[in-house]
């Protein structure tokens, strides 16, 4: 717990001599620039980032200081959903499963990006390039699963037995969290004003909970003393979930951490009427 509130601390700090040097490079354009497109995850109740079952509509938005024409760095925030439903799948294991749930998705990110060819909005010589980024980023959650018309948060239920003298082993999840984004896109020209970039960004993370399922069922007795009833009701959800059937069975996958994606399409403005050129070594001439 110290090290995630050292880490946390760290990258804030970070966020912040970022900004303050905004008001000191002025050999160097700025821009902002705004996304929408989807989220989606990939875990125990979604197999692919790219389950279209799974996506969302989510928006993005960044402050982009440009330190070249091939480098960069952006700081911004993302806000998307990220669900999974077993119902919806055609495996027999997951189907009588029968889990689901929804998460709303709060980012903060801290990007470096790399342009193949020399590209800034605020360059008139710039055309189009393909580009790379990668970073830090840290973010909420916060998984949640239906009941009638109600969206019951699941972390505090502890639906695999977490925190409990059971199970030892297994403590709650922080749903502040950091994750390591990378991916990449096209960046295209269209004024001296305006650009526009096409990108999709995956977000590998530490944690196995983003769906609330890694491990084993947790023994019903053990989840109704400690958690209630309602602990028990999602934590097994089988045809089967009426006796013990399931105790200590097969729930999820803890080998493998969860993953989720932002990606879309965003419209950048630049801020700057000068920009710097120079990076050897792919310094380039400009008319």
């Amino acid at each position: 717990m110290m090290c995630f509130h050292f880490i946390k601390r760290v990258f804030l700090t970070v966020l912040i001599i970022c900004f303050i040097g905004i008001t000191y490079l002025h050999s160097q354009s700025s821009e902002l620039s705004v996304m929408l497109g989807i989220s989606s995850y990939k875990g125990d109740l979604s197999n692919s980032l790219f389950n279209t079952k799974f996506f969302h509509p989510a928006v993005a938005g960044d402050f982009r200081r440009c330190w070249n024409n091939n480098w960069s760095y952006r700081a911004g925030i993302a806000y998307g959903t990220i669900s999974g439903d077993d119902a919806k799948s055609d495996v027999a294991f997951e189907l009588f499963r029968n889990l689901s749930f929804k998460s709303r998705m709060l980012e903060g990110h801290l990007l470096f990006e790399f342009n193949f060819f020399p590209y800034q909005t605020a360059n008139p010589a710039s055309t189009w390039t393909p580009f790379l980024f990668g970073g830090l980023a840290v973010y909420k959650f916060n998984p949640k699963a239906q009941l009638g018309d109600d969206w019951i948060a699941l972390q505090p239920l502890a639906t695999e037995g977490q925190g409990t003298g059971a199970y030892p082993d297994r403590s709650k999840y922080g749903r502040v969290q950091f994750s390591l984004p990378f991916g990449g896109g096209f960046k295209f020209k269209l004024t001296n004003r305006l650009g526009i970039s096409i990108e999709a960004g995956a977000r590998r993370t530490f944690t196995d909970y983003l769906d609330d399922v890694s491990a084993t069922y947790a023994k019903k007795d053990v989840l109704l003393s400690s958690y209630g009833p309602l602990s028990v009701l999602f934590s097994d959800r089988t045809i089967d979930s009426v006796n013990d059937t399931n105790n200590d069975r097969q729930r999820g996958d803890a080998a493998h951490k969860d993953w989720y994606m932002f990606s879309g399409v965003a419209l950048s403005f630049t801020l700057s009427k000068r920009y710097n050129d120079s990076c050897k070594p792919f310094k380039q001439q400009l008319r």
